[in-house]
């Protein structure tokens, strides 16, 4: 081979292996540009989440959140296992749903209500409980009770499996003499906050940015999944009711209508099945 062929090799292969490089450092060069724009992409989601959605992301991660708390931490099967003495106590069932009651009091309405101190929502959801909307709404209140609530709690309470879960303390079949302390904290401590936290503090709280349709049933999801392990009419019959329920609450701007309709239907199911 002539040595002008030789150095017109060398030559084509310089500026190839040239091209190749400049190839590759281009190639490198718009995946940095790329990570660059991915990460100033984030520092924008960041920013936007910290400063437009920090409320509407604390409440949908509470209900995940508390409901893991309420379910491993403080169901009155776990009382009866922090203080043995309440199983050898005639009351001591009794005793152990009145704890759970109390803290889920605390799960589900105060700690709601600290973070919406916190975040200047309170006064909304504090006219919720505005008194005038009893009368407002007492004649329709007193009729689903009297035309719906009470005959679908009768129906019910001649479910087997229904009566093997209701009343939740058993003890309350043979000794009624706690019946009264019992439904008055099963109103204020459960039916109450229950009703704040799901049709309150996450319906109203969350309507304004996801819209109403999508509040109703992020809720309703939510407080389906307390029903599990529950007898399977009732965990299905929380869809409807959730749904139900979240409607009322928006047209009425209140939760008391909510919060007697749902008590009223737990308490007369325990009271046809004690009876």
């Amino acid at each position: 081979m002539s040595t002008r062929d030789s150095l017109t090799k060398e030559a084509v292969s310089l500026y190839l292996s040239s091209d190749y490089i400049v190839d590759i450092l281009y190639f490198r060069l718009r995946i940095k540009v790329g990570k660059i724009k991915n990460f100033i992409t984030k520092q924008k989601l960041i920013s936007q989440f910290q400063q437009k959605d920090k409320y509407n992301y604390l409440l949908l991660l509470s209900a995940p959140f508390l409901l893991s708390i309420y379910r491993y931490f403080v169901e009155a099967q776990n009382f009866q296992d922090y203080f043995p003495n309440l199983r050898s106590n005639s009351n001591g069932e009794v005793y152990a749903y009145l704890l759970e009651y109390l803290s889920f009091a605390i799960l589900f309405f105060v700690i709601p209500l600290i973070i919406a101190i916190k975040n200047n929502k309170a006064k909304q959801l504090l006219r919720l409980f505005n008194l005038e909307s009893i009368k407002t709404n007492i004649l329709w209140i007193a009729g689903s009770i009297l035309f719906i609530v009470i005959p679908v709690a009768f129906i019910v309470s001649h479910n087997s499996a229904v009566i093997l879960e209701y009343p939740l303390p058993q003890s309350l079949n043979q000794n009624q003499q706690l019946l009264p302390v019992y439904f008055f904290s099963l109103l204020f401590f459960y039916y109450l906050p229950w009703e704040f936290f799901f049709r309150g503090f996450l319906l109203f709280g969350l309507k304004d940015r996801y819209g109403a349709t999508e509040a109703i049933l992020i809720q309703t999801i939510s407080s389906c999944l307390v029903h599990i392990n529950k007898p399977a009419g009732e965990t299905l019959g929380a869809i409807p009711f959730g749904i139900l329920f979240g409607i009322i609450a928006l047209k009425t701007k209140s939760l008391w209508p909510v919060i007697i309709l749902h008590a009223a239907l737990g308490i007369f199911t325990d009271l046809f099945i004690i009876y």
